[in-house]
């Protein structure tokens, strides 16, 4: 199967596991609200794998767009798209995406690696979203500036990656060494140019139009999420991007990240904080004990 459509009310989407220049994933994302094409490439990709040597041998950039991929369970509202390993990471990974109404797809991330040694000590996963807009476009969350003592009455921030230096990364509030360890000679890539922006709770939305694209991680996924902005992608348009962090992450262990993608028509940035606190709310939002 080339691609699956799903749907459910007024969101439907596509997912594919193969597209130009590898890719692939949530795409075609549209609302019956909203007829305008504004996206570049897939809603949300997996990119990179982050963590791994970039010394290695078998080292592949973009890893995800050299696996193996395949839909599965295709169902009217929802499939799953999985991912085999490669040399490098040895990542199996599989995202589920379902469709749920009025304007939400409720994702599932799955991850494990046969890798027995990172040398940075994590594994990312890195998801992109390029969107056609001006390269200023940017994404608004509830935050701050951790070099600045004033300002902090308003909770909410603008950020569109030119902050000082394109592409910066926001790190969640509270952490004391939030930054990604990694080479001693990184490459000049804009997710390792980090920010003094601190988010506090985990979601993130930008406007599309009359509409608004969202993303909404759980609280205990808090710490293990960053966003970043990469205002000028090499298709010339923004990314709004975020990656997963699983530290020292152990060999055959399965790890799982929920978080809920909303597409919607934009009311107002408190309307997004209610989306977020209610998701936050419910059994998929919450970490669960017993």
């Amino acid at each position: 199967m080339t691609n699956a459509r799903i749907k459910s009310g007024a969101l439907s989407a596509s997912v594919s596991p193969r597209g130009p220049h590898g890719w692939c994933g949530l795409d075609r994302l549209a609302h019956a609200d909203d007829t305008a094409d504004w996206l570049v490439r897939p809603a949300i990709t997996l990119e990179h794998y982050l963590g791994v040597p970039l010394d290695a041998p078998e080292y592949i950039e973009y890893e995800p767009f050299a696996s193996q991929r395949s839909l599965r369970k295709v169902r009217e509202n929802g499939c799953s798209l999985h991912y085999g390993p490669q040399d490098c990471s040895q990542v199996t990974c599989t995202i589920d995406y379902q469709v749920v109404e009025p304007h939400y797809v409720d994702t599932t991330v799955e991850v494990l690696t046969e890798r027995d040694r990172w040398p940075h000590g994590y594994l990312g996963l890195f998801f992109a979203t390029i969107v056609e807009a001006p390269a200023y476009s940017g994404v608004t969350f509830r935050g701050f500036d951790s070099s600045l003592e004033l300002g902090r009455h308003n909770p909410w921030i603008y950020f569109n990656g030119y902050g000082g230096k394109p592409g910066l990364t926001v790190h969640p509030s509270g952490v004391s060494r939030p930054e990604l360890g990694r080479p001693t000679d990184p490459p000049d890539v804009y997710y390792y140019s980090d920010s003094s922006i601190r988010f506090v709770e985990p979601f993130f939305f930008g406007r599309v139009n009359d509409m608004v694209f969202g993303v909404l991680f759980r609280g205990c996924d808090r710490e293990r999420v960053r966003f970043t902005v990469n205002p000028l992608s090499g298709f010339g348009s923004p990314a709004w991007d975020f990656f997963w962090i699983i530290e020292d992450p152990e060999l055959g262990q399965m790890y799982t990240l929920p978080f809920r993608v909303l597409f919607k028509p934009f009311v107002s940035g408190e309307d997004i904080l209610t989306e977020f606190r209610a998701y936050a709310s419910t059994s998929h939002g919450v970490a669960q004990t017993g």
